[in-house]
């Protein structure tokens, strides 16, 4: 489905629980030139109650099911938010549709369907990308420039911090966060292991040492339930240019100052303090310095983690328009999957997981 420039690019949402709000709610926040001609068309929720609750709130048509909103010609695009679970199958059916895609990661909960489902685009010709975008923010994408341009020297290593908390003290359903297809691995992973990708590439190599630490959980209303996935360990990676990242997750921690991310190289050092924001505080430090030597951004806290969460969104219709991959691209998303898989099994067997035979 090609789209015009002069064309407004209008995109439909499947899914509308909380995440749906901060994908629309920014989007809506926008002004009309910082729009740029896209358009918010509606939502779909299996929900009726929800669904229709979600499009009084912020606009656009409730379709009365999926077929409907995949069969109205002025939808461009479907920004896919269902349950990790429902992912693939509804991603499928809107590219079969002819529909541009953004899902939420992650994009299949195995590999085989992910790499299908990127088939399935270039064949209907349409465009899928996938959450994260997190690398579309002003900070990460200065990151990039940082290293490309050598400020930091031969970067060595990594290491990034995703102590996320436990998901029972705020989500009202919070189990889903716990069983297959979750867990900080495929949960929150795919924030700094797609962000690490983009800055150094290929991964070669992926050791990990993870275990259920709280395996029974209690939610809001007092329900017991079961821990179903790992939801705490470290992962090490390796690499193909030679730098070694540590990762450390976890879904079983209280309150942490552990959010960021630092590069080491041999020529100096930089430090985010969020993985997350796109202006959180940036630091750089000259080699042998005691103190980071350049600063920017602001220490937080950031509202909605920092992150601009219409950001896919605007890129996908960019993308679109010029006729080029999106930088949150579905070979971005196998790759991450890609490493995911692996950390998981690592975690599992004890083994190291070689990658790119």
């Amino acid at each position: 489905m090609s789209v015009s420039a002069k064309k407004p690019f209008r995109f439909a949402v499947t899914g509308t629980g909380d995440i749906a709000g901060f994908y629309v709610g920014h989007f809506n926040a926008r002004g009309p030139e910082q729009r740029e001609g896209v358009e918010f068309a509606g939502a779909w929720n299996r929900t009726v109650g929800k669904g229709r609750a979600f499009v009084e709130k912020h606009g656009g048509r409730f379709y009365g099911s999926l077929d409907e909103l995949l069969g109205d010609s002025g939808v461009d695009a479907v920004v896919n938010l269902t349950s990790p679970a429902a992912h693939a199958k509804i991603t499928r059916r809107a590219l079969d549709a002819g529909k541009h895609v953004l899902s939420e990661k992650p994009l299949a909960l195995d590999l085989e369907t992910a790499r299908e489902l990127a088939a399935l685009a270039v064949s209907k010709k349409v465009t899928l990308a996938s959450a994260p975008f997190i690398l579309l923010g002003d900070n990460q994408r200065r990151v990039k420039e940082l290293l490309e341009s050598g400020r930091i020297g031969r970067p060595v290593s990594a290491t990034a911090e995703l102590f996320h908390g436990r998901a029972e003290t705020w989500h009202p359903n919070p189990e889903q966060f716990y069983v297959e297809g979750a867990g900080p691995v495929l949960d929150v992973g795919p924030y700094p292991v797609s962000l690490l990708l983009y800055w150094f590439g290929p991964v070669s190599g992926v050791q990990g040492m993870f275990d259920i630490a709280v395996p029974e959980r209690t939610d809001l209303s007092g329900r017991a339930f079961k821990v179903r996935v790992f939801d705490n360990g470290v992962a090490l990676l390796r690499f193909r240019n030679g730098v070694i990242a540590r990762i450390a997750f976890s879904f079983a921690n209280s309150n942490t100052s552990h959010h960021g991310l630092e590069i080491q190289g041999d020529r100096g050092s930089l430090s985010l303090a969020s993985i997350f924001a796109a202006g959180g505080e940036l630091r750089v430090s000259n080699r042998d310095s005691s103190q980071w030597d350049e600063k920017s951004g602001t220490p937080g806290p950031w509202p909605a983690s920092g992150v601009d969460w219409s950001g896919g969104i605007m890129e996908l219709a960019r993308a679109v328009r010029e006729g080029r991959e999106p930088v949150n691209s579905a070979r971005l998303a196998l790759d991450t999957l890609e490493v995911l898989f692996a950390i998981n099994r690592a975690g599992s067997s004890g083994q190291t997981v070689c990658l790119g035979k």
